[in-house]
């Protein structure tokens, strides 16, 4: 994942730091998602386990306003029925700027619940993707802002990894199927944010280091995956 730069010098060694990190496991604790969130964005895991002959498996994540609502699901299509987990971070997106090891995961927590889908509801959960578009091109130089509201997806099927995304302004978002049966089996008990118009997003840097402390930052898409990070602080 090549990451482009767009912070202020005092910045940048923490930034470097926070997306180097290649995701292992475990976004639900807070240091991990600090120190590896882009990289479980752009699914790094997954592509690293995606050969001939390996599992499917699909990552979708709600970016429901990033400092509100995070939700994400990983399903695996083993042997029998199929895994489902789903996770909830509701208000307080960890900070991944401004770093504190006695506040490490900042105002949010995580709610995960977990189901398994049997073969006709996987079937039914991948035709829904497959009409989305999920395994079509993604969608070249499209750039997201964690103040909107989108959809994204990496997954691996059939030994190749695909990547999708999906913003609330454009992109086909209101007709999407696959989150209706998203939602059909989370069991966390927190509603959606609901997605909705949120003005001209703001692209310039917000001031000194620590004066707005909500991150704001910007994704980019190119080729089959991440391609850019853009920090606004």
């Amino acid at each position: 994942m090549l990451i482009k730069w767009t912070a202020r010098p005092l910045a940048l060694a923490m930034l470097g730091a926070l997306a180097a990190c290649a995701y292992s496991g475990g976004i639900d604790r807070p240091l991990v998602q600090k120190v590896a969130w882009f990289s479980y964005l752009n699914g790094d895991d997954i592509r690293a386990a995606c050969v001939p002959g390996s599992a499917n498996q699909y990552r979708l994540v709600y970016n429901g306003e990033y400092d509100r609502q995070v939700r994400t699901y990983e399903i695996l299509d083993a042997p029998g029925d199929a895994s489902f987990l789903a996770r909830v971070q509701q208000g307080g997106g960890i900070d991944l700027i401004n770093f504190s090891f006695s506040r490490p995961g900042g105002a949010g927590g995580w709610k995960s619940s977990e189901a398994a889908l049997s073969p006709a509801q996987m079937a039914d959960l991948e035709g829904a993707l497959a009409a989305d578009g999920a395994f079509g091109a993604a969608p070249e130089g499209l750039r997201l802002a964690s103040e909107e509201f989108y959809w994204l997806f990496v997954g691996c099927r059939g030994g190749q990894v695909y990547f999708h995304a999906w913003p609330y302004a454009g992109g086909g978002f209101e007709g999407l199927r696959f989150p209706e049966i998203l939602l059909r089996h989370d069991r966390t008990g927190v509603p959606l944010n609901p997605p909705r118009e949120v003005g001209p997003i703001n692209r310039t840097q917000r001031g000194p280091l620590g004066e707005n402390p909500t991150p704001r930052f910007d994704i980019s898409i190119q080729g089959n995956g991440l391609w850019g990070l853009a920090p606004r602080i």
